[in-house]
């Protein structure tokens, strides 16, 4: 009995709150308080105040129809109040949001927002999968949300397509064509010099240290400053895990034709040892050793420090 109480009491504080606060109807007695009472008029703007002597009033009705201990009596205000502030509130809320909504068009063509049809991402709205998958090909992300304090590599959000995935078969008949692909290896720098892809470039992603693989917090830094964002990229490392993390960051960045080599350098094994993908060197073919002169690591990095960057 009390729970329906509660509810009936919550219901009818939240409504009488919305009628005296927003109803057409009570505009005229709104503006006639505003006019005579400044306390009267903070009262009706103040939707704390005005939930509370209305659940205060309907509490103490329903005890007059019904002694109450003072714990009820108690319990009754408090949660007549507040529920009916929270209904209100969230109310108010889903009605902002609708008006926004009906002022909201698609960041990239500009289409009308329409329910159950475009999406909200973040604040921004897009009219299609294919208007949101476009945006996120080409937006340029701040390089302080790609990589974490730490020097990590932040996983994005991102278009699943956004950058491509070739085979290094694919990837060398690439290089021999004419659209001028350029190959980054994002191994580490021993890695790279002891055996690369022929004209392959080297950006480590992670750089190898005595503990381990560290992330390289200027591995966007580089590659922005040696190349630009509509370059055609390739990107491979050992067994295409750490590539991958390089694809995504570049894409995050604003480079706008970013391939994935699968199975990198070494190619990849499942657990019984059988080659999944096989790796450049396994299959043959071009490959480098040492560190090319304008195409390692040092020499970029350096080139990028001396032109301030």
């Amino acid at each position: 009995m009390l729970f329906a109480e509660i509810v009936a009491l919550v219901s009818l504080t939240a409504a009488l709150t919305r009628f005296a606060r927003q109803a057409p109807q009570t505009e005229a007695a709104r503006h006639w308080v505003a006019a005579r009472s400044r306390l009267l008029d903070q009262l009706l703007i103040c939707p704390h105040c005005l939930s509370f002597w209305i659940a205060v009033a309907g509490t103490a009705v329903l005890w007059w129809l019904e002694t109450r201990s003072p714990l009820e009596v108690g319990l009754m205000v408090l949660l007549g109040w507040r529920g009916a502030y929270y209904v209100n509130k969230s109310l108010d809320q889903r009605r902002d949001q609708a008006i926004n909504r009906a002022s909201q068009s698609c960041l990239v063509c500009g289409a009308a927002y329409e329910d159950g049809v475009s999406i909200e991402r973040r604040g921004m709205a897009f009219c299609s999968t294919t208007c949101w998958f476009d945006y996120l090909r080409t937006r340029p992300a701040p390089r302080k949300n790609l990589v974490s304090r730490s020097g990590e590599i932040i996983r994005q959000e991102m278009y699943p397509l956004s950058y491509k995935n070739v085979t290094n078969k694919e990837a060398h008949d690439l290089l021999q064509g004419a659209e001028k692909y350029i190959y980054i290896d994002v191994r580490s720098i021993p890695e790279f010099q002891n055996g690369h892809p022929s004209g392959a470039a080297n950006v480590p992603v992670f750089h190898r240290e005595p503990m381990g693989l560290v992330p390289n917090p200027d591995f966007v830094i580089v590659v922005e400053a040696h190349f630009p964002r509509d370059s055609k990229l390739l990107i491979g490392c050992q067994s295409g895990k750490r590539s991958e993390q390089a694809a995504e960051a570049l894409v995050a960045a604003g480079f706008q034709d970013v391939t994935n080599v699968k199975g990198g350098y070494g190619g990849v094994k499942d657990p019984a040892g059988q080659v999944v993908e096989p790796g450049w060197f396994e299959q043959g073919l071009p490959t480098d050793y040492g560190e090319p002169e304008e195409r390692s690591y040092e020499a970029l990095a350096g080139r990028r420090r001396e032109a301030g960057q």
